[in-house]
């Protein structure tokens, strides 16, 4: 399993449903009481792979909220379709999700969610949100880069909440038991 395959598989807990939309993934915020989905259609998935609405539902009172509309656009820092790899900041006031955009790399945006605004956070692959330490909070991204001289790259970087880029964090060859690590605690 390759660090792409390993971040994928992250905190994914799959979950059946009845409705017009079916959740694609989720994650429970600490306590257990709130859940937020992605979820979508048959056809979102067979068209791209990813959900059409962001939902969070109380478990305990049974009331949802749609957070996040599906609203494509021809700007890939704008389209907002397409969402995968939810994630939960450590405080739980925002959710970070990967959107489609381009042809090498997806879009990461931020969603606050008590206002439900979204911000365009940076391109790449959401790896995962780092749990304690120095950068709490931080994300660490997988970005595809090329080499001058020809040829690609797959490396992890760490960026703060609003897309400033603080460095890198690892090459492609990073063991996954190292990045598990990285996620879960990172002081540097």
């Amino acid at each position: 399993m390759n660090v792409r395959q390993f971040a994928a598989a992250l905190f994914f807990i799959p979950l059946l449903s009845v409705a017009n939309v079916s959740p694609i993934e989720n994650i429970v915020a600490p306590g257990g009481n709130i859940v937020f989905y992605i979820n979508g259609t048959p056809e979102d998935v067979k068209n791209g792979g990813g959900g059409s609405e962001i939902e969070m539902r109380n478990m305990k009172t049974s009331q949802s909220d749609i957070l996040l509309k599906a609203t494509p656009s021809d700007e890939p820092k704008d389209n907002l379709w397409g969402f995968s790899r939810l994630r939960l900041s450590p405080d739980s006031k925002t959710l970070f999700f990967q959107s489609i955009a381009w042809a090498t790399s997806d879009a990461i945006h931020s969603l606050d969610i008590a206002s439900k605004k979204t911000q365009f956070v940076t391109d790449g692959t959401l790896v995962c949100i780092v749990g304690a330490g120095e950068y709490q909070g931080h994300l660490i991204v997988q970005q595809h880069r090329y080499f001058v001289q020809g040829g690609a790259y797959d490396f992890l970087y760490l960026y703060d909440v609003n897309g400033k880029k603080e460095g890198l964090v690892a090459t492609d060859t990073i063991e996954q038991v190292d990045l598990l690590k990285l996620c879960q605690s990172m002081t540097l």
